[in-house]
């Protein structure tokens, strides 16, 4: 069996310690990670990077943050955006939204992945997206997903996303491994150290009754990071 961690954090490199994960994406929270970023991905191939401003540290970027991410996301076109998004329990909606939106714009222009938080704020974020012509837009790695059915299924009818799944999603009371389509779903630790990848496969492979799921989500995993 192989895994990737769709999504974690540079002080939880999953494959380092959990023995059937073979990849981490690793996300950045803030500008300074960038750089930590990418001399951990000159070390190991089995890194894949998303750099990007985390809305909870929106408010301390300074005007030129967008011009830096850019010309740091042209060096490599195998770089995606993330984590980027927004958070409704955060302070300064308005410039979280202003910093989001610079990032989201970077993304589309140059197509790459973006790794997306949403807390309580998918108005927002759909009105966004609302905004782009849908033909420009690049894949959306939707992180943690646990909201209604009605927001999934707009996601999936209007987007091209994949939902990487955490111990809240597979778990919680807002679990939607039923309606996700199995060509969609991605694993992730989000740097949590108590999450084990294996046991969310397991779980998730029992909800959709599907033995095959650890090699469907390994090839779905790989379809996204390969897309550019």
């Amino acid at each position: 069996m192989k895994i990737i961690d769709a999504h974690s954090h540079i002080d939880y490199i999953t494959h380092r310690i959990q023995t059937d994960v073979v990849g981490t994406v690793v996300c950045t929270i803030d500008e300074f990670e960038w750089g930590v970023l990418i001399n951990m991905m000159r070390h190991s191939d089995k890194i894949y990077g998303a750099f990007g401003i985390h809305p909870w540290r929106a408010q301390f970027v300074d005007s030129g943050f967008y011009l830096r991410l850019k010309s740091l996301l042209k060096t490599n076109r195998s770089l995606m955006v993330g984590e980027i998004g927004l958070d409704k329990f955060k302070p300064n909606m308005d410039k979280q939204i202003d910093v989001f939106t610079k990032q989201f714009d970077i993304a589309v222009e140059l197509q790459r992945r973006v790794v997306l938080h949403c807390v309580g704020a998918w108005d927002k974020i759909l009105h966004i997206l609302k905004s782009y012509s849908k033909s420009k837009l690049p894949t959306i790695i939707v992180h943690g997903f646990d909201d209604s059915l009605q927001i999934m299924q707009n996601l999936l009818d209007n987007y091209d996303v994949v939902f990487s799944l955490g111990k809240n999603s597979v778990y919680g009371k807002n679990c939607r491994i039923e309606q996700i389509p199995d060509d969609k779903i991605l694993v992730e630790t989000d740097g949590k150290k108590d999450v084990f990848l294996i046991d969310l496969i397991n779980e998730i492979s029992k909800i959709k009754t599907n033995s095959n799921m650890a090699d469907i989500i390994y090839k779905n995993t790989l379809k996204v990071l390969q897309n550019g």
